[in-house]
């Protein structure tokens, strides 16, 4: 006859090691479907000018004895098994990505640091970026864009920069200035005051939280006729995908095989009661 006691045991051999070995490998399999989803995200923008790649940060995450001040790390006892692995969001790579020679003319690549300064004429707020992908519209305003979304170039007073369509213009590579009519208009180059304060808004803008600040005037230097392409690497990502999908499957079928032992053991208990 099935007891208490019966029903005990086997709700303690669950929770101590039944169920916990089920439980981390389902916040195993979680943790890497999110660095999976991170590593397609950044696949799915290897043609997105000035796209900064995106790494899935994870760490080891403390038992709930441990978080609890029960017991302590290192202490070798059952309270010490490992907590698992958690998500703690993503991290941008902030490196430059390839020069592509386009041969228009309104296309501007910064050499070194630094992004170019844009407004969302909408909301008229400003935003950075390092796609120097632009283009003249028919009255002259020269824009940028982010998936669907219009953004204006600013100069470096922060207004947005017209060109007049009829005259001939050209660039100055040395100082990113756009020269017509014997008149310079500099194009907006700041440096974020903090990378680690870069709030990543659509595919390739960027929301400074901490502010920004001019570049200086002797490093204000970019190529026209290019652009800055997207910064990952088509098979260095493939083998990031490939790993990823090879550890959610060992995740699931610790997972399978978790449950299998877990079975086992009720009929084995149910058998002896």
């Amino acid at each position: 006859m099935f007891n208490f006691c019966a029903a005990y045991h086997i709700e303690f051999l669950n929770q101590k090691t039944m169920s916990f070995g089920l439980y981390i490998s389902a916040e195993g399999a979680h943790a890497q479907n999110y660095r999976l989803e991170t590593i397609a995200n950044n696949i799915a923008n290897v043609d997105t000018p000035g796209f900064k790649r995106e790494l899935a940060m994870q760490q080891a995450r403390y038992t709930k004895e441990t978080e609890l001040g029960i017991d302590q790390e290192g202490s070798g006892t059952m309270n010490d098994l490992s907590g698992g692995v958690i998500t703690i969001g993503t991290l941008t790579e902030f490196r430059q990505g390839k020069s592509i020679a386009s041969g228009n003319k309104e296309d501007m690549e910064i050499v070194g640091e630094g992004f170019f300064l844009v407004q969302q004429m909408q909301t008229g707020e400003y935003f950075l970026t390092r796609s120097g992908q632009f283009d003249m519209l028919d009255d002259g305003r020269l824009v940028t864009y982010s998936g669907p979304t219009e953004f204006a170039v600013c100069d470096e007073n922060e207004n947005p920069i017209t060109i007049n369509p009829n005259e001939h213009w050209d660039i100055q590579d040395g100082n990113a200035a756009i020269v017509q009519g014997g008149e310079e208009t500099r194009v907006g180059i700041v440096l974020p005051n903090d990378y680690f304060q870069m709030v990543k808004q659509g595919q390739n803008m960027f929301r400074s939280e901490a502010g920004y600040t001019p570049k200086e005037d002797t490093a204000r230097l970019v190529k026209s006729g290019h652009y800055e392409g997207s910064a990952v690497d088509p098979a260095a990502e493939m083998v990031e995908l490939i790993a990823t999908s090879r550890i959610i499957e060992t995740n699931v079928k610790m997972m399978q095989h978790q449950d299998e032992m877990t079975q086992s053991l009720i009929s084995q208990v149910l058998r002896v009661s």
